[in-house]
């Protein structure tokens, strides 16, 4: 059995709850790092105010499913004990203070950085392709217009009087993530995953004709040309996230017990 710890006690903190409560005891919850604003436990596990409390149950994963203040808030001490973090709100890592913070953390005490491939396919071949050498790697997702409301990028626009396809944001993965916190995960995923959060491409695009999040990676290198498009489900958990993304997580935390791994 896999002891984990939780940071959040939201939609995310809830997928992961039921699906640990479905492992058949290969995976066990053993508290949650919350807020004071956070209502009941999603779960059977208790929940705390401090993350020290968390720690001291000796988890070997804690799952972050709070967002990007969470992961700058408490990732550095989680990795300062020796335990693996994973990290849901990957645009954090847009920040390269923290990210090499965490790096030094995880490195000094022998812990591990895990990043679910989230609503994308293709960031193996990826990966793998950077082995080789990548020449240009781009990423553009479409969504429904209220799928982006609330990002600092959109600020000023009316997402309800878009009638046709709308480019919002063109340029960098570091600034799609920063505009784009709670949307453009995939975009610092994918640049992580190949040529870095500045020489990675990212478009934008609300289009009230669409009902699924669309994502369309487009890679080359050394090892040819890729292109993978996922047109993904809302998640029902949470509109603004693709059921992919969830279901990424769901794999990640099966590999930590399976002896047979893809």
């Amino acid at each position: 059995m896999v002891k984990l710890g939780l940071i959040g006690n939201g939609a995310i903190a809830g997928i992961v709850t039921r699906h640990c409560e479905a492992s058949g005891g290969r995976l066990s919850i053993v508290g949650a790092a919350v807020t004071p604003e956070d209502g009941p436990s999603v779960g059977q596990h208790p929940t705390f105010l401090e993350l020290s409390k968390v720690l001291a149950l000796k988890p070997s994963l804690v799952v972050e499913c709070a967002g990007q203040q969470a992961v700058q808030a408490h990732g550095p001490a989680i990795l300062s004990a020796g335990i693996d973090l994973m990290i849901i709100s990957v645009g954090a890592l847009a920040n390269d203070a923290l990210t090499e913070e965490l790096q030094t953390k995880a490195s000094q005490n022998g812990a591990k950085i895990l990043i679910p491939a989230g609503a994308l396919a293709g960031l193996d071949a990826i990966t793998a392709a950077k082995t080789a050498g990548l020449t240009s790697v781009s990423l553009t997702t479409r969504k429904p217009p209220q799928s982006w409301s609330g990002a600092p990028g959109v600020a000023g626009i009316d997402l309800g009087a878009i009638t046709e396809a709308t480019v919002l944001f063109t340029g960098t993965s570091r600034a799609a993530a920063l505009a784009f916190p709670k949307n453009a995960n995939v975009a610092a995923a994918v640049a992580l995953a190949g040529l870095g959060l500045d020489d990675t491409r990212v478009e934008l695009i609300a289009d009230p004709t669409v009902s699924r999040n669309i994502h369309k990676i487009t890679a080359e290198g050394a090892f040819g040309i890729l292109n993978v498009e996922v047109q993904a489900e809302p998640s029902p958990d949470n509109p603004k996230t693709s059921y992919l993304a969830a279901l990424s997580i769901m794999r990640q935390l099966d590999r930590l017990t399976e002896t047979l791994v893809i």
